[in-house]
């Protein structure tokens, strides 16, 4: 280590932060404490070619700036639910000092025709502290202007970090936070300590401030459970040594490899916890120490689904599922202790008897459903008395929205099976599984497991001797629940889950919850991914456009709203552009041009299967060269036509007034591309339609480079642009809109 420079410690002790807090607080912490010493001048430049000074006044680092440091520096921190931690291996001792070029009035303004300083001039200078004859003359753009250089002398780091680290820490911001004390600081949890140590070893000095009634020192504190007192630190490496022998493991990426090998151990080698990448990332950030125990429970509870066994353990209780090397469920748990392992099984005791209440709960919840079948619910009218939505009025209840959806699910049926893609019988089953579909939130087992809403109908549907294809479009018909999740396993399911998401966006619309900004109260962001989702991958060439214009002229009796026609048809073609450049992964101009074309975004399948054909052949030279020519075409009939009556006449191309043999050209081979790509469009060979239009370079090239659009003569001009409209409307946005085309 350079004897210029030393380390920095800091760690945020505080009572424990929510587990769903915590990853972005630790990412927070680094990323502002870096950037504020980065702007501090605190960290040394990258290389001898960016140095500190001359910078503008009250100088800002960027993003970019900043990130480019991170590696250089090792940057690291880590999380507890007890603490926030950064170190960093290498800060300045002191701050170099800051020369800065300050800039002051234009020289005509400050020195008068005879070259005598105005009292512009003078005010300036005094201000800065310099002399007149100090004074620079700097070339601008606008002219000369007169400039000072001042210089601030650095100041010693751990000073600097004085100031610094409390308003690092007060910015750290979380989706809920609290106040404590009379200072009115705000954090997640209360703090209780603050470790900030400059230097090691002998060298090794406290940065001294108080935060929320706290005054920081050089010391940290062991885990709750260990009894340890205040532990000195004196470096990094004595700061990890003593916090491991009293039961901290800090870095998160540690106490994830011991979950996965504790989770090992206690279990038998035949058998393997239930993969939960979710209830994984729960344990790391719940703990600072972590030790396994496998549990027992009565096999009786086997007989009750699979489903609603994993969903207590895992959502109740923070237990992993286990299961044997077949997939079969044991009956077994395992729970990760947040403290050292656990010998007189008492502990253990006390989770099994906790588990069996639960289950015992689950399996009276069963069997008490079972005595009221989901078809009498429905018959009895239990879903008028659960509303689905209060603003909706009338409409608000799920007795309404199941008679909506069951009008969509006509339709979407009806299409389906002119595409000869769902059977009269799969269409009985669909109404069927749209009456029942929500049902399950009359159950005593959906109101204590809320997130088995969907699952636990398909469940009592099954069990209740409903037909297997309408049991499972119950089942899955929240599905699917973001871009990553699975569409439903039929397309039963599909259409189910479809008309659900198609009327939650319409509903929501038409009174006025659409989603602004980062707010989605109604989560209609998620139902148009799903819809989106479902027109691609389970029900490929529904018209999701057509099919919301329809259903708007079902008469379906909801609250009026300004344009909401227009508002969703805008709304979901975002979202399929989302879904193309996200999970599609198109490039952002591909999405654009195919979303822009005449054919537009939708079908959405339709719209992918365009943009994967424009992806394999954009980046040719033909291709590019193109693209180019349809923007020059844009632009020339959208700035350099004049009036409407010059652009087109009656808009038809007159073949006697071609008069260059390019325009000829051009004409012909438009005319021969016209029936080939009608021909593509029919079979819905894009990537056959792209060549062609690629085809098209050479009279196109030909006719720019030697042909005035512009002539004098108004008929040859008018002719012109007769035939540039023909190939913007007819070619070069026909399947994708060229023009958006980016080069490079």
């Amino acid at each position: 280590m350079n004897e210029l420079t030393l380390p920095l410690l800091v760690e945020i002790g505080c009572e424990e932060i929510p587990a769903r807090f915590l990853g972005d607080a630790e990412k927070q912490f680094g990323d502002r404490l870096l950037v504020a010493l980065m702007n501090s001048r605190l960290l040394e430049p990258e290389s001898s070619h960016q140095q500190w000074g001359p910078r503008p006044v009250t100088p800002q680092l960027t993003v970019l700036e900043t990130r480019s440091q991170v590696f250089r520096l090792n940057q690291q921190t880590y999380s507890t639910p007890r603490r926030l931690v950064a170190y960093f291996p290498s800060l300045l001792a002191r701050q170099p000092h800051l020369e800065e070029q300050v800039m002051g009035p234009a020289v005509k303004v400050a020195f008068d025709a005879a070259g005598k300083p105005t009292r512009a001039a003078e005010s300036f200078a005094a201000k800065n502290g310099v002399k007149i004859e100090d004074l620079l003359q700097v070339e601008m753009p606008k002219g000369l202007y007169i400039a000072a250089k001042r210089t601030t002398p650095g100041r010693v780091a751990a000073d600097v970090l004085a100031d610094l680290l409390p308003e690092v820490i007060k910015s750290i911001g979380f989706p809920k936070s609290m106040t404590w004390e009379s200072s009115g600081v705000r954090f997640a949890r209360p703090i209780r300590w603050i470790l900030a140590l400059l230097g090691e070893g002998k060298d090794a000095r406290p940065i001294r401030f108080e935060l929320a009634g706290v005054i920081s020192g050089n010391y940290t504190l062991g885990h709750r459970g260990s009894g340890s007192e205040a532990i000195p630190v004196e470096s990094f490496a004595d700061y990890a040594q003593n916090l491991r022998r009293h039961f901290v493991e800090f870095d998160p990426e540690s106490r994830r490899q011991a979950v996965r090998s504790e989770v090992n151990i206690v279990l038998e080698p035949w058998q393997d916890a239930v993969a939960d990448a979710d209830l994984e990332e729960w344990v790391v950030n719940s703990t600072e120490w972590v030790a396994g125990l496998r549990g027992a429970f009565d096999p009786r509870y086997l007989d009750l689904p699979r489903e609603i066994l994993v969903t207590v353990m895992r959502d109740h209780q923070k237990y992993f599922a286990v299961e044997d090397r077949e997939g079969k469920l044991q009956p077994n748990f395992v729970t990760l202790l947040n403290r050292d392992r656990e010998a007189t099984g008492v502990i253990r005791a006390g989770h099994e008897r906790v588990l069996k209440a639960r289950f015992s709960d689950a399996e009276f919840f069963w069997n008490a459903d079972q005595k009221v079948p989901l078809a009498r619910r429905l018959a009895d009218g239990w879903l008028e008395r659960v509303t689905y939505q209060a603003k909706l009025g009338s409409e608000g209840s799920y007795a309404a929205k199941i008679s909506r959806m069951k009008a969509i699910a006509r339709h979407i049926c009806a299409e389906l099976e002119g595409q000869a893609r769902l059977t009269s019988k799969q269409q009985s089953h669909v109404l069927r599984a749209v009456e029942l579909s929500k049902c399950d939130l009359t159950t005593q087992m959906v109101q204590e497991f809320t997130e088995l809403q969907g699952v636990v109908g398909g469940l009592y549907a099954h069990a209740q001797g409903e037909p297997e294809e309408v049991a499972q479009a119950i089942y899955d018909h929240y599905k699917p629940v973001n871009v990553e999740d699975s569409c439903p396993r039929s397309v039963v399911g599909a259409v189910v889950s479809l008309a659900d998401k198609l009327d939650a966006v319409i509903s929501g619309f038409s009174v006025g919850l659409e989603p602004t900004g980062s707010s989605d109260p109604f989560g209609l962001r998620r139902a148009g991914n799903g819809i989106v989702k479902i027109a691609v991958e389970a029900t490929p060439g529904i018209d999701v456009l057509r099919l919301v214009e329809v259903v708007f002229n079902m008469g379906l009796s909801l609250p009026p709203a300004a344009d909401p026609l227009g508002n969703i048809a805008g709304f979901l073609r975002e979202r399929t552009e989302h879904y193309l450049q996200a999970v599609a992964a198109l490039r952002y101009d591909t999405v654009r041009a195919v979303a822009k074309s005449s054919k537009g975004w939708s079908p959405p399948s339709e719209a992918l299967r365009r943009g994967k054909a424009l992806e394999s052949i954009r980046d040719t030279e033909d291709f590019v060269a193109l693209a180019a020519a349809a923007k020059r075409t844009r632009n020339i009939l959208t700035k350099s036509a004049g009036p409407a009556s010059e652009r087109g006449g009656t808009g038809r191309v007159d073949e006697s007034a071609l008069q260059a043999p390019e325009e000829r050209d051009l004409h012909e081979a438009y005319k021969q591309a016209r029936e080939i790509l009608s021909a593509c469009e029919a079979q819905s060979d894009y990537i056959a339609a792209f060549r062609e239009l690629a085809g098209l370079r050479a009279p196109v090239d030909s006719f720019f480079d030697r042909v005035l659009v512009m002539d004098l003569d108004p008929v040859v001009r008018t002719n012109r642009l007769a035939l540039l409209a023909y190939l913007d409307t007819l070619v070069f946005t026909r399947f994708a809109d060229l023009s958006e085309i980016e080069s490079g």
